[in-house]
């Protein structure tokens, strides 16, 4: 941007610097606000001790019925052995007189096992789980997309064969190519089963026929008269030397020679045996039995060797199509060779797809053989195995649970103030499914009622229930003395508890001391208070004054200065709708903290209500701090 020359660019950079000096005290003017409002501002605070609260457990609602006349009984037990029995019948018993002791070595091989099985249990959990998440991670069979068939292309048409085919070579077989060298030797198309006569070795090797050398005359047969004259035989003797008329033809055979030209030498040199016959055969006898007849003279004659010669076979006995198998033999050189020649193959040679002709070829489908339908239902079923095996979890912590129970409540005590009514031995009790220890109490009402197996471990004995009753509108404290070992054989119980109405119970027996206004069967609402699982000294602080922002939940807590701090916590579960737990040790109960909502809730603002203490330890304010 070009400005013009007489622009006032100093005016602009004034402008400029006022409009930055007037922001930098409009900040600062509102940070000494903030601070200055901060400073004066003070706030209400209250100690975390009055709004908080602790948890010791759920309630738990059952019902029952007052009886005055309560019988404790004993039943055998084949998994326990007694060891000791310490009353006999008649004798007078109080609460907490010791009655029998079982072994408790049986108990604790009980309670070993048990451990064993829930640990089982557990392991079988776990790998259910785990074959479940490989089930989810299982990527479903995709059925492989198979490309179309390419059509297959227009064989080129193949020349005719223009070669002759030869199934025996001889002198006058003709080459389809070829000049005879060792770069460019005779070519000859055969059949694999093909023969060389003896006429063409003879014309491959360069050999002069022997039989072109004359033949010499047979002597004449001697006449009769020299036996009867004697005396002419000296005369007649030069006869046979003057007469051979075969030494006369040579001087007029030469001009007769001409004639025979298929057996000249030097075109064809005959050779022995059947082959030589069958080409140096020039006559034949007609047909009408005559005279012979001169055979035809051939069309081609090999020339002289030595030369080299190339035997090819070829697809289809055509020269046009690929070479299958042949052979080359060089005449001077008298050796032959078996040659092939090599046929590469193009780079973009397809392979037939066998797929459907051979049903164990397989396919890359990220390893699984299970459609997405198949996964589905495993996944399906195996989330059902999980839920049955954490049941079967649940059951093997609770069958360790009463194991232990059964080994420290190996000494049995009497529940009742009353008298040892009867004692039998185990075999008569066991054969008629009778109790073989009763005691029975004559004093006082108790209440019959059962638990949930879910508070087996969370109630024990000697815990306190309250009971209401629905006819005197009264409360009673009764104090348990009893819980079964064994589960009830019906449901008549009422339950109206968290746990699972369809779990098992187990009936228990508590004692009301101050029974007045109780009747024998009168029904009684009762209250259980089952301890927590992790009961601790946790601090549940009241949802109010826990606030969050983007760095997460926090309190104004008092600091050291008597003025309030923003203060991160960290919490956990809610109880009963308006207490959240705080998990963190940024709190305690002597600790004071604001309303954390309201113009004066600021960081920074000063603390109000809290006491300062001016008694001796004047400066130390009710928290035991400096002030």
């Amino acid at each position: 941007m070009n400005l013009p020359a007489n622009f006032p660019l100093k005016k602009v950079i004034i402008t400029v610097v006022s409009v930055v000096i007037v922001i930098a005290l409009i900040i600062t003017g509102v940070a000494v606000a903030v601070n200055g409002k901060a400073a004066n501002a003070t706030v209400d605070v209250e100690q975390v001790s009055n709004i908080s609260t602790q948890y010791w457990g759920d309630q738990s609602s059952t019902y029952g019925n007052a009886t005055s006349d309560f019988v404790q009984e004993l039943y055998p037990d084949k998994e326990k052995a007694i060891s000791k029995i310490f009353v006999k019948e008649g004798d007078t018993v109080k609460i907490g007189d010791t009655l029998l002791q079982y072994d408790t070595t049986k108990l604790q091989l009980t309670v070993e096992s048990k451990e064993l099985e829930e640990k089982k249990k557990k392991y079988e959990l776990e790998q259910a789980e785990k074959e479940l998440t490989k089930l989810q991670n299982t990527a479903p069979y995709v059925e492989p997309v198979i490309p179309e068939p390419e059509p297959e292309p227009t064989p080129t048409p193949v020349p005719e064969s223009q070669a002759e085919l030869y199934t025996e070579i001889t002198e006058h077989s003709k080459p389809f190519k070829g000049a005879g060298t060792e770069e460019d030797p005779y070519v000859f198309l055969c059949t694999e089963d093909a023969v060389l006569t003896k006429g063409f070795l003879l014309k491959l090797l360069g050999v002069t026929d022997p039989r072109a050398t004359p033949t010499p005359t047979p002597t004449p047969t001697p006449s009769a008269e020299p036996t009867a004259q004697p005396s002419e035989v000296p005369t007649a003797a030069p006869q046979p030397t003057v007469t051979p008329e075969p030494t006369a033809e040579p001087t007029t055979a030469p001009t007769e020679a001409p004639t025979p030209a298929p057996i000249e030498p030097t075109e064809a040199p005959a050779v022995s045996g059947m082959a030589w016959f069958k080409q140096m055969t020039f006559t034949r006898t007609n047909e009408t039995g005559g005279e012979s007849v001169p055979t035809p003279e051939p069309d081609f004659t090999l020339p002289d060797g030595p030369f080299v010669a190339r035997f090819e076979v070829h697809e289809q006995d055509n020269e046009n199509l690929p070479l299958v198998k042949g052979w080359q033999m060089d005449g001077d050189k008298i050796s032959a060779g078996f040659f092939n020649e090599v046929i590469s193959e193009p780079d973009d040679i397809q392979m037939p797809d066998l797929s459907y002709a051979d049903p164990g070829i397989s396919y890359d489908t990220g390893g699984s053989m299970y459609t997405a339908e198949e996964l589905q239902q495993m996944i399906a079923d195996k989330k059902q195995q999980i839920q049955d095996l954490k049941l079967n979890v649940k059951q093997a912590a609770h069958d360790l649970e009463k194991a232990k129970l059964d080994l420290e409540n190996a000494t049995i005590k009497s529940t009742v103030n009353g008298v040892v009514k009867s004692l039998t031995d185990l075999d008569t009790a066991m054969s008629t499914s009778s109790p073989f220890l009763v005691v029975s109490g004559g004093d006082g009402f108790y209440i019959t009622a059962s638990l949930n197996e879910s508070l087996l471990g969370k109630v024990h004995v000697g815990d306190t229930v309250m009971a209401s009753s629905w006819e005197n509108g009264q409360m009673y404290a009764a104090e348990i003395v009893q819980i079964s070992d064994f589960p009830n054989d019906n449901s008549d119980y009422y339950y109206d508890g968290s746990s699972n109405p369809n779990s098992s119970t187990y009936q228990f027996t508590a004692r009301i001391a101050d029974a007045d206004g109780l009747k024998n069967g009168m029904g009684l609402d009762i209250t259980l208070q089952a301890a927590s699982d992790n009961a601790s000294n946790a601090i549940y602080l009241f949802k109010a004054y826990i606030r969050s922002d983007d760095g997460g939940k926090y309190v104004l807590k008092v600091g050291d200065d008597n003025r309030v701090h923003k203060t991160y916590i960290k919490t956990g579960k809610t109880i009963y709708n308006q207490y959240l737990e705080i998990k963190s040790d940024t709190l305690t109960e002597e600790d004071y903290v604001a309303f954390p909502y309201g113009t004066s809730a600021i960081d920074g603002a000063k603390a109000n209500g809290m006491e300062e203490n001016t008694d001796e330890n004047d400066g130390i304010d009710a928290r035991g701090l400096d002030a």
